[in-house]
């Protein structure tokens, strides 16, 4: 069998289809690396039957003896048998849709049928099938003139099936596509007739080229064909018609310009939005576009009640990237809405804040013509009670009691709204002098004693450590630990025991007063800490107050360069503490607004 290739380059007919094949194998491996498309396996299987084809029939017409030439056409039908099912499973998922289940069907058909037409072929000697006995090199000729038995034509329906499948498979896909696919699916049916139709003429009507069978010439030269088509055909290509897909989608006009500013591309949404029509873009569309954002002072354009938001992008040329560009792609980005947005939010900000100085207005006015005529009711009311007016006895003086006690309530409510008030807009003057903390506690302490009998609850003083000096205001720091001791009182039970203690740590002093009480639950430090914020009371009514004091506390500790936080459990209790630095430094200011700083409740 070896001695049939000897001399085979020494023919020009097998440097003829040597060349050719040495085209395809290029073209293929060049195809196969720098482009993307589907069904890149059946392709390249495609490639491999052509030019296994082209080399079997090339040695066939370079070779003499008869067994030579009828051994290489026994050879050529792994070809023959290949090509038709690989192209057609390559069109099946290039033309799509691509089917998983297929796989296992390809790759049986793949290897069956070319073995399949080999098999029978090889052992034509035997059956004399494929081709009859009569088969024989003329007398006057150099070539086999092959005389077709049955098995030939069986062969070739078994191909004229995938053939015929193709061809529907690609009127399907005429039926789907766009116009713009029509001239690649005209390829792909050119491709898949011109040899069909050159092996009908040859086993039919004994057609031939050279005295060869014409269909793998043919074939070859569709297929080259195609590869270049597919190198310079964007239609199957991924990139670029995602790229178009996207540009012709995007809600956001574009406009892409040549060097010259000429418009050479738009989408769809531009030509929807109007804004090819404008006046000042007739000639230069970047310069109509600089000078309506001159003309409006905003970078923006208006256009058909649209605000649009222009986005310039240079385009630099691929050939020398930093030289001039070619081209510029104009964005023009939709912000009406977001404009409107940004203007309502801004006028609604503003009548906020309005909204907010006239309440507190009014809470200041109101606040401060409430406290003459309370300080007159409570200052009646003491006198009246003092019996220098006279004795008050029985049920007159209980609702004097009364009264004087509720006067007293108000005007303190009326005294933390005004202090809040400093408070929040740092209006607020404090003393910046040396306090003695441990001192501070103990007088707290002795003077909330009379209020914690009167509640049946015990105060005690605990641990108080090294002595501890800091700086502050004397008033704001008792008011502030006033409030912790009377809050601890309020929200024990009776018979309970609330602890004030001080002790210090790296720099830092701590006073907490710890209570027995019915604890709080975790997450609500913002409703503790926070203006009129209330817990419930569990009925207990004697715990209600204006909801000032806690967050009065916490803004004075702050503005003392110090904290006021706490732990709690609930059922077990809960300690607050109030920490300070030890000779804590800030700006002092000049003098303290005493008058502001009254207890809390």
């Amino acid at each position: 069998m070896l001695t049939c290739f000897q001399g085979l380059m020494l023919d020009p007919v097998y440097w003829t289809v040597l060349a050719v094949s040495l085209i395809a194998a290029a073209v293929a491996l060049w195809t196969l690396k720098f482009q993307k498309f589907q069904a890149k396996v059946y392709y390249a299987l495609t490639f491999v039957g052509m030019i296994w084809t082209l080399m079997m029939v090339g040695a066939e017409a370079a070779t003499t003896p008869y067994q030579c030439q009828m051994r290489q056409a026994q050879l050529a039908w792994l070809g023959h048998g290949l090509v038709p099912v690989a192209w057609s499973f390559f069109i099946f998922d290039y033309v799509g849709p691509s089917n998983r289940a297929r796989g296992r069907l390809s790759l049986l058909a793949l290897i069956a049928i070319p073995l399949g037409a080999f098999g029978l072929a090889a052992t034509n000697d035997w059956h004399h099938l494929v081709y009859t006995a009569e088969t024989a090199i003329p007398p006057d000729g150099d070539q086999i003139t092959f005389l077709h038995g049955p098995g030939y034509f069986l062969i070739l329906a078994v191909l004229y099936c995938f053939v015929m499948a193709t061809l529907v498979w690609l009127g399907r896909a005429f039926s789907r596509a766009k116009r713009a696919a029509w001239p690649l699916l005209t390829m792909l049916l050119a491709i898949t007739l011109t040899p069909l139709a050159a092996n009908a003429a040859y086993a039919f009507f004994g057609f031939t080229v050279l005295g060869l069978d014409p269909t793998s010439f043919m074939f070859t030269l569709g297929i080259l064909a195609f590869s270049w088509l597919l190198v310079t055909n964007k239609t199957m290509d991924m990139p670029s018609v995602g790229q178009s897909t996207l540009f012709d989608t995007m809600s956001e006009p574009l406009i892409l310009l040549d060097a010259r500013r000429h418009i050479v591309r738009s989408n769809a949404a531009a030509k929807r939005s109007g804004l090819l029509s404008e006046p000042e873009f007739a000639t230069d569309l970047i310069a109509g576009i600089e000078a309506q954002i001159n003309d409006a002072g905003a970078p923006h354009i208006a256009c058909n009640e649209r605000l649009y938001e222009p986005r310039v992008h240079p385009i630099e040329n691929p050939l020398a990237p930093a030289g001039p560009g070619i081209g510029w792609s104009v964005t023009f980005v939709d912000v009406t809405e977001q404009i409107a947005t940004t203007t309502a939010l801004e006028q609604a900000l503003k009548e906020a804040d309005e909204a907010n100085r006239a309440k507190d207005e009014f809470i200041s006015v109101v606040s401060h013509e409430l406290r003459t005529p309370l300080t007159s009711l409570k200052g009646g009311l003491a006198l009246a009670l003092s019996g220098k007016l006279g004795e008050v006895k029985g049920p007159l003086r209980s609702s004097l009691d009364i009264a004087h006690r509720n006067g007293v309530r108000l005007s303190r409510l009326v005294d933390n709204i005004l202090l809040v008030q400093k408070l929040e807009v740092q209006a607020l003057s404090l003393e910046w002098l040396p306090v003695d903390l441990p001192a501070l506690l103990k007088e707290s302490i002795e003077e909330n004693r009379m209020y914690a009998h009167e509640r049946g609850v015990r105060l005690d003083i605990g641990e108080l450590g090294q002595p501890a000096v800091v700086l502050g205001d004397a008033f704001a720091i008792r008011q502030v630990v006033d409030n912790l001791v009377s809050n601890a009182v309020k929200f024990s039970n009776v018979g309970a025991t609330v602890e004030g203690t001080l002790t210090t740590n790296n720099g830092r002093v701590r006073i907490s007063i710890i209570d027995k009480g019915r604890g709080i639950p975790e997450g609500m430090e913002e409703r503790v800490f926070g203006r009129f914020g209330q817990l419930d009371d569990d009925g207990q009514k004697s715990t209600q107050g204006s909801g000032l004091g806690l967050h009065i506390s916490r803004q004075l500790a702050r503005q003392m360069a110090g904290d006021l936080f706490y732990e709690s459990e609930v059922g077990v209790g809960s300690t607050f503490h109030v920490e300070f630095g030890l000779g804590a430094a800030s700006n002092p200011t000049p003098e303290g607004d005493e008058n502001t700083l009254q207890q809390t409740a």
